[in-house]
């Protein structure tokens, strides 16, 4: 439990038991908690402190008890509210369901007869409280939850809550009341008096959404599409779905007219008209495009002034969150990148941003091939840079003048490259294979990681010699000031830590939040700022900045600033780079560690009951039954066990780290490690697995055979061994060295396994004799056993799963290979990323699609910004 949540459990100790967190968002945190006195489980949301600081609690408490009258099916009813301790919190029910923004992001869209069903729900129920003098003024599918099929709103009366408790200070919380998808063009022009009618507009764009599979207007930033809002008409729903009825459509277009007076006069007509085949009188319109359905909204001058305040307003917003009074601008804008050259960041950050904060250089992939960019952030300059074919990874020198990046002829080698950003011959520095990372750090040399984070290398431009260490896994670091440490956290450690590169240091150190070690500060893409302020992208995408004191290695409370930016799976880098001059460059995107776990074979692919998760780590019972998956959680990673007929699961361990869970041959028990402890359980009993081995070293285990003897790979050496659990105690036994993801045939006779860098796949026989066989090249990410002469090999560069077959008529093993699965938006796990199934498929983790990036969004003096807002967080 984080500090947070034990200073909010300890605040309401004798009304609330705190469980666990559900979740964030833009006002609030969210609990799960069980209600002593009532003896039922409860939501507890507690607003973030920046914006307590602000509102005060006094007139908060008074403000939301308005809304605790609201009785309604449709509504999610107010528990309790009130401050404990500095925190302002509010208590509502726990619905055990989802949310329409969930199903909506499973299913895209709804079939008309439901999607009308929940609109009219949500229509009583905004009638029900419009009745009742409140107004919601914040639905979306976001808060709307569904619970068997029922819709009820969430958070009724909370935005009018808060915007009146601040008394017209909102601009100081950073704090939108409304979601730009669904704002009407009131709230979007920040008219004083909003009405009931607000409500309708905002319903009638989650309907619009429900139908079509997208909000009526679209764009790139808040800005785009509250211009769109303004002066743009939504296309007809029968545009892009012929099967809704006349009435429905009708009813949207009439809920979506930009004057109030123009919509229904309430949430119940809203309803009528849905409900009624006979309903035509609002005027559909014909295109989108049609100056008809906007002349007389864009031609009233008072609307064009209206416009400018609005989209001045909306960008001063952001500044005036955490600075008080400054005329430096433009504050927040856009820069858009050309079509024919989106940037594409599958193999990390994907751009990179000039000292000075003038420019990027960004990665784009033409034809098929990478090359690199320069895009200006003053003016609409953007050219391709002449001599980066095949090029990725780009890294701009400290003066500006340069850019480095890598070029890749195929596979995983590359050649480490400098050139003048304006293009023309290139100097080469040095060749490698298989990097994770690369940066021009400011003193001037360029450091890359290699390997899978287990070393770095740095060269010099001004042709020094290049120098190489060992490092503990590191897979994005950061060399901190005076060169003696470097700053690590993403792959299969998505937390911070500190290497020391003094003395030859095997384990990295934690930094740790609160006043004690007792809990981590889970993330990736760590960046020290001024050897006092961290900067961080969460496991869910948003950035997030703390104060920290490397020499305690402790971090303060962290502050969100920024959310949706990208993020990869396995390294957790972000989309997002921090110029010196302190601006922020950076692109939103998908959330790539999130994914559904399938199970494919040649002919067919079937998603598994077990929901949309941060999957790390999983294996499927002999049995075909459970699952045990490592999935990465807000306080921790979590070792679940899923019914894989019902999707229920029970939460079976918890701890910073676990490693792979490995099942007995039989089924009846499950193994898995956690930092120098090898622990052993039954998965049918609740309680801590038991500790059969704690040894010195970091382990990980991958096969457990007949005869009890379990396969374990030793990170910090890369050793494999034996771990014989017929022993008691346990004893080990060295298999192997320089070796990774070790995997054991069958029937024993054959150990197969990585190089050190997951390049190439050994093999040698059992017991060994001293020779060994190479089996593959290029970047082997995992492989497996099929029969005991048959494997099934991951390659990264499809990503697909290749059948290896094993000849053992000659002299020396020989080996066939043919592509057998194909893995349509694979995500590349920490450790194993695949696994078998006992039925012969290939189960992994299937993410959202890689989409190109066509626009950046640039924050001048961000940096400045950051600080203040985390110094006010932490007074």
């Amino acid at each position: 439990m984080s500090g947070v949540a034990e200073r909010l459990s300890s605040a309401l100790a004798d009304r609330y038991r705190i469980e666990r967190e559900l979740g964030q968002g833009g006002m609030a945190t969210v609990y799960l908690a069980h209600d002593i006195k009532h003896d039922r489980k409860v939501a507890v949301k507690v607003l973030k402190p920046e914006l307590a600081a602000v509102l005060g609690a006094e007139r908060f408490v008074v403000e939301i008890k308005t809304t605790a009258a609201l009785q309604h099916p449709h509504i999610l009813p107010l528990f309790d509210s009130g401050t404990a301790e500095g925190f302002l919190f509010y208590v509502m029910p726990f619905i055990d369901g989802e949310t329409l923004r969930s199903k909506l992001d499973r299913e895209t869209q709804l079939g008309v007869d439901e999607a009308v069903r929940i609109a009219s729900d949500v229509a009583s129920a905004l009638h029900y409280a419009h009745t009742h003098g409140v107004i919601h003024r914040d639905i979306k599918p976001e808060n709307i939850l569904l619970h068997d099929g029922r819709p009820m709103v969430a958070d009724f009366g909370i935005a009018l809550a808060v915007s009146a408790a601040a008394g017209g200070r909102m601009t100081e919380t950073g704090l939108s009341l409304g979601t730009p998808h669904y704002m009407s063009p009131e709230q979007a022009t920040a008219e004083k008096e909003i009405t009931a009618r607000s409500d309708v507009y905002s319903l009638g764009s989650v309907l619009y959404e429900m139908l079509t599979g997208e909000p009526p207007h679209m764009g790139n930033s808040a800005q785009q599409i509250i211009m769109k809002i303004i002066t743009d008409t939504p296309r007809p729903v029968t545009e892009l779905r012929k099967s809704v009825p006349p009435n429905v459509a009708a009813a949207v277009a009439k809920a979506l007219e930009k004057l109030p007076a123009d919509r229904f006069e309430s949430a119940h007509g809203f309803a009528e008209g849905l409900a009624n085949p006979a309903f035509a009188t609002a005027r559909v319109p014909t295109s989108a495009g049609s100056p008809v359905g906007r002349r007389r909204w864009v031609r009233d001058p008072r609307t064009i002034v209206t416009l400018a305040l609005a989209a001045a307003a909306l960008i001063a917003q952001s500044w005036m969150a955490t600075r008080r009074g400054s005329g430096r601008g433009p504050i927040e804008y856009d820069v858009g990148l050309p079509d024919s050259a989106a940037m594409w960041a599958a193999q990390g950050i994907g751009f990179d941003v000039a000292p000075d904060g003038d420019f990027v250089v960004y990665q784009a992939v033409i034809n098929g091939r990478s090359e690199l960019w320069y895009r200006s952030l003053h003016d609409a300059t953007t050219r391709r840079i002449d001599g980066t074919d095949n090029g990725r990874r780009p890294a701009i020198s400290p003066d500006g003048s340069r850019v480095a990046f890598m070029r890749y002829a195929g596979g995983t080698d590359w050649t480490l490259e400098v050139i003048p950003i304006q293009g023309g011959a290139a100097t080469t520095l040095g060749r490698g294979e298989s990097a994770t990372d690369l940066q021009w750090l400011a003193e001037g040399r360029l450091q890359v990681v290699e390997g899978d984070g287990n070393a770095v290398r740095w060269f010099d431009p001004g042709g020094a010699p290049t120098t190489t260490q060992r490092i503990p896994y590191c897979i994005m670091p950061s060399l901190l000031p005076g060169g003696a440490q470097l700053l690590c956290g993403g792959g299969g450690h998505m937390s911070a830590k500190l290497s020391d590169l003094r003395g030859g240091a095997r384990r990295a150190k934690a930094l740790w939040t609160g006043t004690s070690d007792s809990t981590l500060v889970y993330g990736s893409h760590f960046r020290l700022i001024d050897g006092r302020y961290l900067v961080f992208l969460s496991m869910g995408g948003d950035l997030l900045a703390a104060p920290v004191n490397l020499a305690t290695r402790q971090v303060g409370r962290s502050v969100r600033l920024v959310s949706g930016i990208g993020r990869r799976a396995y390294s957790g880098a972000g989309t997002y780079a921090i110029a010196r001059s302190g601006t922020l460059v950076y692109a939103q995107g998908v959330n790539q560690a999130l994914g559904h776990l399938v199970a494919a074979n040649a002919r067919s692919l079937d998603t598994l009951r077990v929901g949309r998760e941060a999957f790390l780590r999983f294996a499927i019972s002999p049995d075909r039954r459970r699952l045990a998956a490592v999935v990465a959680g807000l306080e921790g990673e979590e070792l679940r066990i899923y019914d894989l007929r019902t999707g229920a699961h029970i939460l079976w361990a918890r701890h910073p780290v676990i490693r792979q869970p490995v099942w007995s041959p039989r089924g009846d028990r499950l193994l898995y490690t956690h930092g120098d402890s090898i622990r052993v359980g039954s998965p049918d009993r609740s309680g801590e697995a038991a500790v059969i081995a704690s040894l010195e070293g970091t382990f990980e285990a991958f096969t457990w055979m007949p005869d009890d003897r379990v396969i374990v790979g030793r990170w910090d050496d890369f050793h494999v061994l034996a771990l014989n659990l017929a022993r008691t105690p346990a004893t080990m036994d060295t298999l192997a060295s320089e070796a990774s993801f070790p995997r054991m045939s069958p029937d024993g006779r054959w150990l197969a396994y990585n190089d050190v860098g997951v390049t190439t796949l050994w093999l040698e026989p059992s017991p060994a004799t001293g020779q060994r066989y190479q089996v593959a090249s290029g970047r082997i990410e995992d492989a497996q056993w099929l029969s005991p002469t048959e494997f099934a090999l991951l390659e990264s560069a499809g990503p697909a799963i290749d059948r290896v077959r094993m000849d053992l008529s000659g002299a020396t093993p020989s080996f066939s290979r043919q592509r057998w699965v194909a893995m349509p938006e694979f995500v590349e796990t920490a450790g194993q990323s695949f696994t078998l199934s006992p039925d012969g498929r290939v189960v992994y983790v299937r993410g959202s699609a890689e989409q190109p990036v066509r626009y950046l969004r640039i924050i001048p003096h961000w940096v400045e910004r950051m600080k203040w807002a985390v110094d006010e967080a932490n007074k």
